[in-house]
């Protein structure tokens, strides 16, 4: 028996790093021991947007569809950065006392709770404080990952300066991605670590969803 839930972002990176961090919380934070199946919504709609306002077109068609289709998702879990204001509060409204649906903020970009995992960052990158340059922000004990303006260049830099790979993060390197929640996440993401590097996005992220995972193993066990 797996449990599904579904995911709405603003990209792909998203969808790649996310099922992994909700792996973890599930386990770690609510004692959710079915397997989850995380995958993106927007598949179900024909829309052609990306970005926060694919994001905002996904939420609206599929809380249309929810009055007519049966869908078996535990919960939908929304991810946008801080940018996005409008969006969110037009999310927000429609999302309002609908507890299937958590909304989440990842600040500047979703990299930053990928650097809020220090230990793990730096095994994948094969790199340590003291091996980085002078001037990366990235080694200093004072780091903050939710205070970092580009998470993006941030990753990059570090990708770049490391020989384990052949090419840098970019922009957003998909197969990176994938590399790190693979090799990281999905066993032992620090889940306690990135919520102290990014508190207003991540803390309440997790909050949130180790909430809606216990509401979901309450509603199994009343219909077991």
């Amino acid at each position: 028996m797996s449990t599904k839930i579904g995911i709405i972002s603003e990209g792909p990176i998203d969808n790649i790093l996310l099922p992994a961090l909700l792996e973890r919380i599930a386990a770690d934070k609510a004692g959710f021991t079915w397997p989850l199946d995380a995958t993106d919504v927007a598949q179900h709609f024909p829309l052609r947007k990306r970005g926060h306002g694919g994001v905002l077109e996904t939420v609206r068609a599929l809380i249309t569809a929810l009055d007519t289709q049966h869908f078996d998702h535990a919960c939908f879990v929304i991810v946008l950065d801080r940018k996005t204001e409008e969006v969110r509060k037009a999310i927000a409204h429609l999302i309002l006392g609908r507890d299937r649906f958590v909304l989440g903020v990842a600040i500047e970009e979703i990299e930053a709770w990928w650097l809020g995992d220090r230990p793990n960052t730096f095994a994948w990158t094969n790199l340590r404080p003291n091996t980085l340059p002078e001037g990366i922000q990235y080694a200093r004990d004072d780091y903050k990952a939710e205070e970092d303006p580009r998470p993006k260049k941030t990753l990059d830099k570090l990708t770049c300066i490391s020989d384990r790979f052949d090419r840098s993060y970019g922009e957003g390197n998909a197969d990176m991605a994938a590399d790190f929640a693979d090799r990281f996440w999905k066993r032992g993401a620090n889940l306690d670590a990135i919520a102290v590097q990014c508190p207003r996005g991540f803390g309440r992220f997790q909050k949130a969803m180790a909430n809606a995972f216990r509401r979901a193993k309450a509603r199994s066990s009343s219909r077991a």
